[in-house]
């Protein structure tokens, strides 16, 4: 009896022992891979500690680049826009072979027309005037017909509009020079024409400011190959923007002559007529708008 109590133990103390011996074997072949691994993944990364490094660099690169896009897109008031800022003007190309302005920048009518128009012929190339990306490549009927905002390199914005055909679309990177839409009178137009404008932290200027149409050239500063952005200068029209926000419109009913109209507000006739750009003797149409202030 006592014999068989003794092999009892042996048996249960050798059983404990194997399967501690297995669970500790078990333990160590989970861990030995992950260590390899580990090491292994460290050798990787400090062989690729260059190539990591670049690509840091890139992503850093896209988010100041996204952030700077961002900005630029970010219309902030002419008063809180620096006094002075010059702008790289190295990769400048002409947008279109005419020099043929047809409307200026400036007040017209009742509006503001806030670029230039140049006569184009249908099918003529337009090409972008600077490096940068397409922001926006879409169609406004009514107004801009197909046109094209880019965000350029250089800080500028620009705005070409009544192309017949569009040749770029949103996000594409484009160069000074490229090809990105064909002369056409889509939209608000009375025949093929270029619209051109220009901003700077979303405030258009006008283009005459900053390109010599007759002989096609940037009007650059002391710094070569740069503008120089004054704001007394390149926004010398913000008058006439307040002017314009100040007006104030009558529209002519049935048997209204400009004397009724200038006894109604408070002006006189001679005032309406230099407002309005018409003649004591100009006959009033129904629903004509007349400006009084």
């Amino acid at each position: 009896m006592k014999l068989k109590i003794l092999f009892f133990f042996l048996f249960i103390s050798f059983s404990t022992f194997a399967q501690a011996n297995q669970s500790s074997t078990t333990d160590e072949s989970l861990e030995i891979p992950d260590l390899i691994g580990f090491f292994n993944t460290y050798a990787t990364l400090s062989e690729r500690e260059d190539e990591i490094s670049t690509l840091n660099s890139q992503f850093y690169r896209q988010r100041l680049k996204d952030l700077r896009f961002s900005i630029l897109n970010s219309k902030i008031s002419i008063d809180s826009m620096p006094d002075s800022l010059y702008i790289s003007c190295a990769d400048y190309c002409y947008p279109t072979e005419s020099q043929r302005i047809t409307s200026r920048f400036g007040i017209r009518g009742s509006r503001f027309h806030y670029g230039i128009d140049v006569g184009v012929r249908y099918g003529d190339t337009i090409r972008a005037p600077f490096s940068g990306t397409v922001r926006l490549a879409t169609y406004q009927r009514g107004g801009y017909g197909h046109y094209i905002v880019i965000t350029h390199d250089n800080g500028l914005e620009s705005l070409m509009a009544h192309f017949s055909r569009r040749l770029v679309k949103e996000g594409d990177q484009v160069v000074a020079g490229q090809p990105i839409g064909l002369g056409g009178s889509t939209g608000r137009s009375t025949g093929p024409h270029l619209h051109l404008e220009f901003r700077l932290f979303g405030n258009a200027f006008n283009p005459e400011k900053l390109i010599d149409f007759n002989s096609r050239n940037i009007y650059l500063s002391d710094v070569e190959n740069h503008y120089l952005m004054t704001k007394a200068d390149t926004y010398s029209h913000r008058p006439q923007l307040e002017e314009m926000k100040r007006a104030a419109y009558h529209r002519v009913r049935s048997g209204e002559t400009l004397s009724h109209i200038a006894k109604r507000y408070g002006t006189t006739v001679s005032r309406l007529c230099a407002l309005n750009r018409i003649k004591q003797t100009s006959i009033l149409q129904i629903g004509q708008r007349i400006r009084y202030r």
